[in-house]
Protein backbone atom coordinates (compact mmCIF):
# COMPACT_ATOMS: atom_id res chain seq x y z
CA UNK A 1 0.00 0.00 0.00
CA UNK A 2 3.02 2.67 0.94
CA UNK A 3 4.52 1.88 -2.74
CA UNK A 4 1.10 2.59 -4.82
CA UNK A 5 0.79 5.93 -2.09
CA UNK A 6 4.33 7.06 -2.85
CA UNK A 7 3.61 6.25 -6.72
CA UNK A 8 0.54 8.36 -6.88
CA UNK A 9 2.40 10.83 -5.32
CA UNK A 10 5.34 10.88 -7.67
CA UNK A 11 2.98 11.31 -10.08
CA UNK A 12 0.96 14.23 -8.80
CA UNK A 13 4.04 16.40 -8.12
CA UNK A 14 5.60 15.99 -11.55
CA UNK A 15 1.44 16.85 -13.27
CA UNK A 16 2.34 19.90 -10.50
CA UNK A 17 5.59 20.82 -12.42
CA UNK A 18 4.62 20.14 -15.68
CA UNK A 19 1.29 22.48 -15.12
CA UNK A 20 3.95 25.26 -14.00
CA UNK A 21 6.21 25.25 -16.96
CA UNK A 22 3.27 25.17 -19.30
CA UNK A 23 2.02 28.63 -17.14
CA UNK A 24 5.52 29.99 -16.95
CA UNK A 25 5.69 29.20 -21.00
CA UNK A 26 2.10 30.79 -21.40
CA UNK A 27 3.26 34.24 -19.59
CA UNK A 28 6.83 34.66 -21.54
CA UNK A 29 4.01 34.31 -24.81
CA UNK A 30 1.54 37.13 -23.94
CA UNK A 31 0.94 39.52 -27.18
CA UNK A 32 -0.18 43.00 -26.42
CA UNK A 33 -3.98 43.42 -27.49
CA UNK A 34 -4.53 46.68 -30.42
CA UNK A 35 -5.88 49.83 -28.58
CA UNK A 36 -9.45 49.42 -28.42
CA UNK A 37 -9.65 52.41 -31.32
CA UNK A 38 -8.19 50.30 -33.52
CA UNK A 39 -10.81 49.85 -36.53
CA UNK A 40 -9.67 47.88 -38.55
CA UNK A 41 -9.74 43.92 -39.46
CA UNK A 42 -6.37 42.79 -38.85
CA UNK A 43 -4.13 43.60 -36.22
CA UNK A 44 -0.55 42.74 -36.63
CA UNK A 45 1.60 42.75 -33.04
CA UNK A 46 4.36 43.86 -32.29
CA UNK A 47 5.86 40.57 -32.19
CA UNK A 48 5.03 39.77 -35.74
CA UNK A 49 2.38 37.78 -35.31
CA UNK A 50 -1.19 38.94 -37.39
CA UNK A 51 -4.60 38.53 -35.92
CA UNK A 52 -8.33 38.98 -37.52
CA UNK A 53 -11.32 40.75 -35.44
CA UNK A 54 -14.28 39.17 -34.66
CA UNK A 55 -17.41 40.79 -32.76
CA UNK A 56 -20.60 39.64 -32.09
CA UNK A 57 -23.29 42.48 -31.62
CA UNK A 58 -22.87 43.47 -27.86
CA UNK A 59 -19.56 42.13 -27.44
CA UNK A 60 -15.90 43.60 -26.86
CA UNK A 61 -13.92 42.09 -30.03
CA UNK A 62 -12.04 39.00 -29.98
CA UNK A 63 -8.67 38.58 -32.22
CA UNK A 64 -7.80 35.38 -33.44
CA UNK A 65 -4.50 34.02 -34.83
CA UNK A 66 -3.91 33.73 -38.64
CA UNK A 67 -2.10 30.89 -39.80
CA UNK A 68 -0.91 32.15 -42.97
CA UNK A 69 -1.85 35.74 -43.23
CA UNK A 70 -0.33 36.15 -47.31
CA UNK A 71 -3.69 37.99 -47.92
CA UNK A 72 -2.36 41.25 -45.65
CA UNK A 73 1.42 40.14 -47.13
CA UNK A 74 2.47 39.15 -43.65
CA UNK A 75 4.97 35.98 -43.04
CA UNK A 76 3.09 32.47 -41.90
CA UNK A 77 2.75 32.19 -37.72
CA UNK A 78 5.35 31.04 -35.52
CA UNK A 79 5.37 28.71 -32.97
CA UNK A 80 5.62 31.18 -30.12
CA UNK A 81 2.46 32.86 -31.10
CA UNK A 82 -1.04 33.07 -29.20
CA UNK A 83 -3.84 31.62 -30.84
CA UNK A 84 -6.44 34.29 -29.58
CA UNK A 85 -5.78 38.03 -27.78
Amino acid sequence: MTRLALIFALGLSTLGLTATASLAQGKAAKVQRPPVTHAGQWYTAPNGCSYSRAQAPGYPPTWHLIQNPHHIGKPNARGGCPAML
